[in-house]
């Protein structure tokens, strides 16, 4: 009997093994492949979406400069002629493209500044706050159908509309992708609502865009301490202090007298110093503090506050004695200052010709000099109304005078009670301490004066306004004895010396000071805390106040 012969079928089984790994790693690799593609997709839309915001803050930030270029620093000044240079096209709101940048030039930004409208009447046009729209763009390289995700359009036609409801679905919109038109200006035009239509078709290829919007404000100096100096201090001399104090306190047992400059009371250590016998006052004797844009410091007396420089190497280690932190990195400027816009029209007259300026029931009043308030003149500031019982008749009970002397001065000023007066000067301040005559009160100390005073600080109603000469001029700031200076300074450009021992119940900015009379004097300088919230009215800065991105 024959045994049959099997027939192997292992070849077949190696066949059928081998189609089926070939289609799997057919799909597989499809799916590889749909995998990378749509990964590379998102990637790059990923990209291109972060990339757009990056264009968009770039031309926030170049918007914020032009306008933070275009101050010339002073209370009301702000050119706005010089607009028409420098690429920027319309006379409000002025838009500017930026060249192309980025990897392949891929990125670019249009930027659009237009100033704040105000209904109230409450903004100075001259000093404007202003809106910065910046709108950021980057391409997407290829194919336009390998762009989105999805492709589905409106039954009506592949192309935006004004109507936000035609838009596109998917991808598409939810990323913003512009594939023909620029989505945004068809549905709202500039933002505003206006020109609403669809533009021009892309001349690239498609692209993201983001937009975000800023808001610009004018940032309005302060006394926030002491003193404030950009090249140096030369402090007190060893028998001279600097500390502080607030206006605003109640009445102490014996008040200051207030006449012929002020004088210190016999009790002072009540008021003043960092150790006053009252202790009430305490709390307000430590915050003297001083801030020195350069590494030139000389303490001399005690310094009863904080002490910043830029660069020094000031400790608290013997000689140096004071009470505060102290930080010796804090680098800052002060911009030279400019004669307010405000002075602009009236007419100039001479000291000796208007001796006496009397305020009226105006809110402001402006008076010009021609030349020097010299030596033997007494201007005289008053108030022109009606004081009966210590209730000011007139709606406005404490008027501003603001002068401007196109000169030096040299002889008095006499402030009387009840006004306050902004003093402008284009040369130097040359006078004893009792040249200063202010005879307003600090009001926590009398309880008797009105109580609608804005300014309760002595110090507060007598300021000082050094108009920055031209570059390489420094104006100076010489104060001697007798007496003593209740006033604020603001003089980027002066160099101010104090001999003697007169005390300075202050606030001031400048370019430098020297209170040691000489060497080893005792001037006292005090600053009034309250001070910190005078708003001067001078634009030395703009800062951002608001910053959203518009999603739509």
């Amino acid at each position: 009997m024959k045994t049959p012969i099997l027939q192997s079928t292992n070849g077949n089984v190696l066949i059928c093994a081998l189609c089926t790994i070939i289609i799997v790693s057919l799909v597989g690799a499809n799916v590889l492949v749909n995998c990378a593609r749509h990964y590379n997709i998102t990637g790059k839309q990923l990209k291109a979406w972060k990339e757009a915001m990056y264009a968009a803050e770039a031309g926030g930030d170049a918007g914020f400069d032009e306008i933070r270029n275009r101050l010339v620093p002073g209370s009301s000044n702000y050119n706005t002629n010089a607009w028409s240079g420098d690429s920027w096209s319309g006379s409000g709101p002025w838009t500017k493209t930026f060249p192309p940048f980025g990897v392949a030039n891929s990125l670019s930004t249009t930027v659009t500044i237009d100033k704040l409208t105000d209904n109230t009447g409450t903004i100075p046009s001259s000093t404007p706050f202003y809106r910065i729209r910046a709108v950021g763009t980057a391409k997407l390289f290829g194919l336009p159908h390998r762009v989105g995700l999805s492709d589905q359009f409106f039954a009506g036609g592949p192309n935006f509309v004004a109507n936000s409801s035609t838009r596109g679905v998917g991808d598409t919109l939810l990323r913003k992708i512009d594939i023909n038109f620029d989505h945004f200006k068809s549905t709202y035009g500039d933002g505003d609502g206006n020109n609403v239509g669809v533009g021009a078709a892309l001349l690239g290829p498609p692209q993201v865009s983001r937009r975000i919007e800023l808001v610009a404000v004018p940032k309005y100096y302060v006394f926030g301490g002491a003193m404030r100096l950009t090249t140096g201090f030369f402090g007190p001399g060893s028998a001279g202090i600097i500390d502080s104090y607030s206006s605003t306190h109640p009445n102490d047992p014996t008040p200051p007298t207030t006449g012929g400059g002020g004088s210190i009371p016999a009790n002072t250590s009540s008021y003043w110093g960092p150790n006053p016998a009252n202790t009430t006052y305490l709390a307000d004797a430590h915050d003297g503090d001083v801030s020195v844009g350069s590494p030139t410091f000389t303490e001399g007396g005690p310094i009863w506050g904080d002490v910043t420089t830029n660069g020094g190497n000031v400790t608290h280690s013997p000689p140096y004695q004071i009470s505060g932190t102290i930080d010796n990195n804090v680098p800052f400027t002060v911009p030279p200052l400019q004669v307010d816009s405000g002075f602009s029209g009236v007419a100039a007259t001479s000291p000796s010709t208007t001796p006496t300026i009397t305020a009226g029931s105006s809110a402001t009043t402006i008076v010009v000099y021609s030349s020097d308030i010299n030596n033997g003149t007494t201007v005289t500031i008053k108030n022109g109304q009606t004081d009966t019982g210590n209730i000011l008749a007139y709606p406005v009970k404490y008027p501003t005078v603001k002068i401007l002397v196109n000169g030096n001065i040299k002889g008095s000023i006499k402030l009387e009670a009840g006004v306050t007066a902004q003093i402008w000067f284009t040369g130097n301040i040359d006078v004893k301490a009792n040249d200063l005559n202010n005879l307003n009160v600090d009001e926590g100390k009398t309880p008797s004066l009105p109580t609608d005073d804005p300014n309760p600080s002595r110090a507060g109603h007598l300021q000082f306004y050094g108009v920055s000469p031209a570059a390489g001029t420094t104006q100076k700031i010489d104060i001697a004895p007798p007496g003593n200076v209740f006033a604020t300074f603001y003089a980027p450009s002066a160099d101010m010396t104090v001999t003697g021992n007169p005390d300075i119940f202050s606030s001031i900015v400048a370019r430098s000071f020297s209170g040691n009379g000489g060497g080893g004097g005792n001037t006292g300088f005090h600053y009034d805390k309250w001070l910190n919230n005078l708003n001067l009215g001078i634009v030395t800065d703009y800062q951002i106040a608001s910053y959203v991105e518009d999603v739509r």
